[in-house]
C-alpha cells in the first residue's frame, strides 16, 4: 500500500496506550491516509472496522530509531524489516556523500530508501565547510533535511564547525557531532601499530574514555560560540555525560543518543575469539561507564538511544545488526530491572527523537491527526539469547516483545510474520525549525556560554 492511499478502518481495542506523558486504558481509531483519527475509552467500531484485541497488552507509538548508517544502500534499506519486528517504525538515516554532490547524494539515498519496509529521514554528512557544501545545505533543508552530521572522529577542524553550525542554525537545522579526538586517537592507533598491537585491543586502547568526553566538551563549546543548538553523539563514557549535563545546567541547547549496545555490553567483550562484531566506535567501556549512560538516559540528559546499524561491509564504524534488539534492550534493562518508568522507555526509544528531528507529533505520538505508526507490546516477555547464537547480543537478556506492528495504519507485521499487503515505507521529510525559534536558540546559546 501506497503513502496517501485511503486506508480501511482500524480499531485497536483494550489495550493500554502509553505516550510520553501517560498511560490510559484507551482505544486507537485509525484510518484515513493512515493516520490516528480518535482516541478514548470503549471508543464504537465504525461498520466494516477491522478490531485488534489488545487487552493484556501496551500500545505504543512506533519507535524511531534516530540513526543508522545505511545509505545508498538497498539491500541495507531492506533489512529494515528486522526494526519492524522489534516494533520500530521510522529510521533516520546518515548518508556520506563520499566525493558526491549532496543534491546527487540525497537522490542515490531517495532511490535506495524505496526498498525500506519502515519509513525513513534523512540526516545528511557534511565532509567540509567549502562553499559548495553549505549551498548543498541550503537545497537539502528545501527537501525535507533538517539535520546534518559533522564527525570530529574524522578530522573535521574546528574552525570547520564553527562555521557549519553556524549555517545550519541559520536555516533552522541541526548539527550531529561525532565527538571524538581525532588527533589524539591517530596517535595512539599508530603506537599501537609500532607495537604490533591490534584487533580488540587496539580498538578499545586507541579511544580511550578521555578522548570522548574532551571531544564532546569541545563540541558543545564550539556550537555555543555560535549560538547553535547541538546532537552530540553516540556517547559512551561518564565523563560525557557529566559535560552534557553541565551544559544543560546552564540552559545550553544540547541532546544526545547512545547506542543500544553501549547499555549492556562493556569492555570484556574484546577478550572474545572473535572480536570482529564488537568493532565499532566508540568501543565497549567498563562497567562505570555503562551505569552513568543509565543514569543519564533516565534523567533526560542523554534523550534518546539508537541502533547504530550499518550494513556489513559498509564504509564507517557502525553496528552490523541490532536492529530488531533496540527497543527490546532498553525494556528489558531499563523498565523491567526498575530504572526507568515505561513513559519514559517511550521518549527514550520513540517521542525524543522525533522531537529531535521535529517530526512530532507525527511520530512518537498517539494523538488524533499522528501517524498510525503503534506497536501492541507484551510486557512481561523475556528471553536471554543464547551465547552460541553469536551476533551483539548473544547472552543478553531482552525484554518485552512487539507481537503486532502498525504502520501507517496497516498491519505490517504480526506475531512474527511480516504482512506482505503492508507494502514499503515512506520519505519522512524533516522541516527546518521556525527561523523565529532559531534565532531565539542561538541567543540562549550564546547567553549560556
Amino acid at each position: 500500500m501506497k503513502h496517501g492511499e485511503q486506508r480501511d478502518l482500524l480499531l485497536i481495542r483494550g489495550g493500554t496506550v502509553v505516550t510520553g506523558q501517560a498511560s490510559l486504558r484507551v482505544d486507537v481509531l485509525c484510518g484515513g491516509v493512515g493516520e490516528i483519527l480518535a482516541v478514548g475509552p470503549e471508543l464504537e467500531a465504525p461498520t466494516g472496522c477491522m478490531v485488534i484485541d489488545a487487552d493484556g497488552l501496551l500500545v505504543l507509538p512506533g519507535g524511531v530509531d534516530p540513526h543508522t548508517g545505511i545509505g545508498a544502500d538497498e539491500a541495507g534499506f531492506a533489512a529494515t524489516a528486522a526494526a519492524l519486528a522489534g516494533g520500530t517504525t521510522t529510521v533516520i538515516d546518515v548518508m556520506q556523500p563520499h566525493g558526491r554532490d549532496m543534491a546527487q547524494a540525497w537522490r542515490d539515498w531517495r532511490h535506495a530508501a524505496v526498498r525500506a519496509p519502515v519509513d525513513v529521514g534523512l540526516c545528511m554528512g557534511l565532509p567540509d565547510a567549502g562553499g559548495a557544501v553549505t549551498g548543498g545545505m541550503d537545497t537539502l533543508v528545501a527537501h525535507g533535511v533538517n539535520s546534518f552530521h559533522l564527525s570530529m572522529a574524522s578530522g573535521m577542524a574546528d574552525r570547520e564547525i564553527l562555521d557549519l553550525a553556524a549555517h545550519a542554525a541559520g536555516l533552522g537545522a541541526l548539527c550531529i557531532i561525532e565527538a571524538q579526538n581525532a588527533h589524539a586517537m591517530g596517535y595512539l592507533r599508530a603506537a599501537l601499530d609500532h607495537a604490533g598491537v591490534s584487533g580488540g585491543e587496539a580498538c578499545l586502547l586507541a579511544c580511550p574514555p578521555a578522548i570522548e568526553a574532551e571531544a564532546v566538551g569541545r563540541a558543545i563549546m564550539l556550537a555555543g560560540l555560535v549560538g547553535a543548538p547541538v546532537h552530540v553523539g553516540p556517547v559512551s563514557t561518564a565523563g560525557a555525560c557529566a559535560a552534557i549535563i553541565a551544559a544543560r545546567a546552564q540552559a545550553q541547547r544540547v541532546q544526545a543518543h547512545v547506542l543500544a549496545p553501549h547499555l549492556v555490553l562493556d569492555e570484556a567483550v574484546y577478550d572474545a575469539d572473535d572480536a570482529s562484531p564488537y568493532l565499532i566506535r566508540p568501543p565497549f567501556r567498563d562497567g562505570t561507564h555503562r551505569r552513568a549512560l543509565w543514569g543519564a538516559l533516565a534523567c533526560g540528559a542523554v534523550s534518546m538511544v539508537a541502533s547504530g546499524f550499518s550494513p556489513v561491509g559498509q564504509a564507517g564504524h557502525g553496528v552490523a545488526g541490532g536492529l530488531a534488539e533496540r527497543m527490546r534492550v532498553v525494556w528489558r534493562h531499563g523498565v523491567q530491572a526498575g530504572v526507568m518508568e515505561a513513559e519514559e522507555f517511550v521518549r527514550a526509544t520513540s517521542e525524543a527523537a522525533a522531537r529531535a528531528f521535529n517530526i512530532y507529533p507525527r511520530k512518537g505520538a498517539i494523538m488524533p491527526g499522528a501517524d498510525a505508526d503503534l506497536v501492541l507490546w507484551n510486557p512481561d516477555a523475556q528471553e536471554t539469547r543464547p551465547a552460541s547464537a553469536g551476533g551483539l547480543y548473544g547472552g543478553i537478556a531482552l525484554g518485552g516483545q512487539a507481537v503486532c506492528v502498525i504502520r501507517g495504519g496497516v498491519v505490517a507485521l504480526r506475531n512474527g510474520a511480516l504482512h506482505e499487503g503492508a507494502g514499503r515505507g515512506g520519505y519522512v521529510p524533516c522541516p527546518a525549525f521556525r527561523s523565529g525559534l532559531s534565532a531565539r536558540m542561538r541567543q540562549a546559546a550564546r547567553l549560556s556560554v
